[in-house]
């Protein structure tokens, strides 16, 4: 009588020949308990040929990586698993070989499925009365694999992974369908890319980087041998991190693995047994990913990349799915960051400020015309390692070089009168534009001020008083110009300029300024005098779109990103537009050469008798055309410099970013860090010129000014105003040979020339005369140019007679 072991043998091996007989082979042999379920060979054949025979194939997640612009030095990878897809002929002919004599040696000879290794298996498993050992080809495992990868929800994924004969049978199905549209080469180069091989690397191109630092092309005998013996237990026998006894298991799996290649001739006993020798050599990558973990001083540029890709639509309708799409689509992204470039910027931060500093400093540069961030450097690290002392750094992932609503930014400074600049000649005003500069000015703008509720800001240095141009003005920095420049053009005017160039407002502080201001002329009048929070990476945009006439690019990280077929995402950057005519923006390029010591195109002196330049030691250092800006906050909370050339701006800045009223130690700092920098990058640019300005931009008409000393000041304002000009009073009399209550003088005089709608300030006599002191009067007699000699009575400073007042 037969056992009952028996009749389930029987009642399987009638499995087989009914499957052979419909021209294929079921793998639901492989399961020792079949007969048990109660099917019958009639109705698994007919169930076999009603299963779907087209498999879809998704696309593997595969890791993207983010490179330098020379398309070479990786800066971070982003994966939700470790792969990158690899051709059959760049994997190492030794690899080929021992996957398939590790998991299926006739892999080139069956059509899909084994039927010597089921009925193999099949009689082990019987003997052994449980499954002991599958029957799996290399195709089926494939086809089990991409089953799982194509589950769109958990019951598809149940079913593509749980221990039943439909599973089997369907895998079966689509196996011998799949190699019937693929060649046995294809369905191998797929599986190495798909398969798990421990320690974090999926595919074998990943797996050979994690465990000997080397490309799949340029794996040793021993090696393949080790990486394909992982493929049937990667947890079991991944080697990394164990002892000499840890790693056993792996060596053991080894030798089978040569064993097998021996076996179907791929290798000689005697290659073989070399390579047993051979110790296991392992060379361990670490398995990281994202901005915390990328190359040297990217990580601040890496975070803004993260950020600007999670905004960016392109990507997905969501921020989940952009970041879902960035850590499995496997693009490559060339970005926009320099490598010689950010080198050069660190270095030079570096040298500055210590990264324990608790004040940050740091440099951006942007390339005009196309918005790519070439540098971003800070004396900072990037990351979440805990700080000592519960401080804030030298660790940080906030965005201090790029901002956030958390992190708007920082006072900016005198930078911010470049944006009354370009609102002035916008609407017309030239650089020959004249104001008188007072010490201090009492302003339209609401603000508290020792000498009533308007805003009165002050000059920095007294040496800043008297008739400025807009070129000087901007050269020297004077405050009270700008003041009343911005009082002429509407902060509202300036506010937009700045926006159009590129400046974003994160502040809530700022934004409220905003709205007031467009509707009140008395609101936020120290706005051109950088009271607003913003980044170096804004002020580096914005003064890259006055570079490039007037061209704004929106910032971009990136140069190309090409999906994992090829297919190119992006070409250019998009977001170009004119901002300021190409005239306006060539006159504010003449302007900013001022600062610098650079010098006008124009002719226009760039600072009024006994000023001088900002920051001179940028153009005596670089030998080519270059502007900049200096900017310092009331009680040097922040500094910060913009200097710029027509193919590169850079703005650099320090300040507390934990504590902004907290005086910084050296204000001038980042003229330092821009001029350095730029002494080592400009010469891989070439040299070019600035666009002169256009003269009606740059001198406008020029208008006798009319001598209206001796006149009432009505009298006068009526005449000025006749000749073209605007008019304002000074109303604290001065010393002068004219009856008090006339008009002692203007600024500029009588009988000079100022463009047409120049202000000319009348200063009233109070009737003393005042005379200078006679030795003063032979001194300027021989040099009239004399700063001393230019101190008009009643002014600060005049050098009076003796006994008089």
């Amino acid at each position: 009588m037969e056992s009952r072991r028996e009749r389930k043998l029987a009642n399987v091996l009638t499995l087989i020949v009914c499957g052979v007989l419909a021209g294929v082979v079921l793998a639901a042999v492989a399961f020792p308990f079949v007969g048990a379920s109660g099917w019958t060979a009639k109705s698994a054949a007919d169930s076999f040929r009603d299963l779907p025979t087209d498999i879809r194939i998704p696309p593997l997640p595969s890791t993207s990586t983010l490179l330098a612009s020379d398309g070479k030095t990786i800066l971070a990878q982003f994966f939700d698993e470790n792969r990158k897809i690899v051709e059959f002929d760049d994997v190492a002919p030794v690899m080929r070989q021992a996957i398939v004599a590790a998991e299926d040696i006739r892999f080139y000879e069956h059509n899909g499925v084994d039927g010597r290794g089921i009925v193999r298996a099949l009689v082990r498993n019987q003997t052994a009365g449980e499954l002991a050992q599958g029957a799996s080809t290399l195709t089926q495992q494939y086809v089990r694999s991409v089953l799982k990868y194509s589950a769109s929800n958990p019951a598809e994924l149940r079913a593509a992974t749980e221990d039943t004969a439909a599973r089997k049978l369907r895998e079966i199905r689509y196996a011998v369908a799949l190699e019937k549209q693929l060649s046995k080469n294809q369905i191998l180069a797929n599986y190495l890319n798909i398969t798990y091989f421990g320690n974090g690397g999926f595919g074998i191109n990943t797996a050979s980087a994690l465990y000997f630092s080397k490309a799949p092309s340029q794996l040793t005998l021993a090696e393949a041998a080790l990486i394909a013996g992982l493929a049937q237990n990667p947890t079991q026998y991944n080697p990394v991190g164990k002892d000499e006894a840890g790693t056993r298991p792996a060596l053991a799996r080894r030798t089978y693995v040569l064993r097998q290649m021996v076996k179907m001739r791929y290798i000689t006993q005697a290659e073989a047994d070399a390579a047993n020798k051979t110790p296991i050599g392992l060379r361990p990558k670490e398995n990281v990913q994202s901005c915390e973990y990328s190359k040297a001083s990217f990580g601040f540029f890496c975070g803004w990349f993260l950020d600007w890709w999670q905004a960016n639509p392109t990507f997905g309708k969501s921020t989940t799915e952009r970041l879902t799409a960035l850590r499995r689509g496997g693009y490559r992204i060339v970005s926009s960051i320099d490598v010689k470039m950010q080198g050069a910027a660190q270095k030079q931060v570096d040298r500055a400020l210590s990264s324990h500093s608790r004040f940050a400093t740091g440099v951006v540069m942007v390339q005009p015309g196309t918005g790519r961030v070439q540098a971003m450097s800070i004396n900072r690290k990037y990351g979440v390692t805990k700080n000592p002392g519960a401080r804030t750094y030298p660790y940080t992932e906030n965005p201090l070089l790029s901002g956030s609503t958390i992190s708007p930014g920082y006072q900016a400074g005198s930078t911010f009168k470049m944006f009354t600049m370009l609102a002035a000649l916008q609407q017309g005003i030239p650089l020959s534009h004249t104001l008188y500069a007072p010490r201090q000015f009492v302003s339209q703008y609401v603000g508290g001020c020792r000498t009533g509720r308007y805003y009165c800001p002050k000059n920095a240095d007294g040496r800043m008083t008297g008739v400025h141009t807009l070129s000087s003005g901007f050269g020297e920095s004077a405050n009270t110009y700008f003041v009343q420049l911005q009082q002429e053009v509407t902060v509202k005017a300036a506010v937009e300029a700045a926006q159009a160039a590129g400046v974003v407002f994160r502040g809530s502080k700022d934004q409220k300024n905003i709205k007031w201001a467009r509707s009140s002329n008395q609101a936020w009048g120290s706005f051109t005098l950088g009271t607003a929070q913003v980044t170096p990476l804004d002020m580096a945009t914005a003064y890259a779109t006055v570079a490039a006439r007037g061209k704004y690019c929106k910032p971009t990280p990136v140069r190309s990103i090409t999906d994992r077929s090829g297919r190119s995402m992006l070409l250019s950057n998009t977001s170009c537009k004119q901002a300021f005519s190409p005239a306006v923006a060539d006159a504010a390029n003449d302007a900013a050469r001022c600062p610098v010591g650079d010098g006008s195109q124009s002719g226009i002196s760039c600072t009024h008798p006994g000023g001088g330049p900002t920051a001179a030691s940028v153009g005596g250092a670089i030998d080519r055309p270059v502007a900049g800006k200096t900017g310092t906050t009331d009680d040097n909370n922040a500094g910060w410099f913009v200097g710029y050339t027509p193919n590169l701006a850079a703005a650099s800045f320090i300040a507390n970013p934990d504590k902004y009223f907290d005086t910084v130690p050296d204000s001038h700092l980042p003229v330092q860090i821009v001029r350095n920098t730029f002494s080592n990058v400009l010469r891989m640019l070439p040299a070019k010129q600035f666009v002169p300005a256009p003269r009606r931009l740059s001198w406008g008409t020029m208008l006798l000014v009319p001598d209206v000393k001796g006149e009432t000041p009505d009298g006068a304002i009526y005449r000025l105003r006749a000749a073209g000009f605007n008019v304002s009073i000074n109303y604290e009399a001065e010393d002068s040979d004219q009856p008090a209550g006339r008009v002692a003088g203007t600024d500029p005089p009588g009988g000079s020339y100022a463009s047409k709608r120049s202000s000319i300030r009348i200063n009233v006599s109070n009737g003393k005369k005042s005379k200078r002191d006679p030795r003063v009067d032979e001194i300027c007699t021989k040099d009239p140019k004399l700063p001393l000699c230019k101190i008009k009575p009643g002014e600060p400073g005049f050098p009076a007679a003796p006994n008089q007042p």
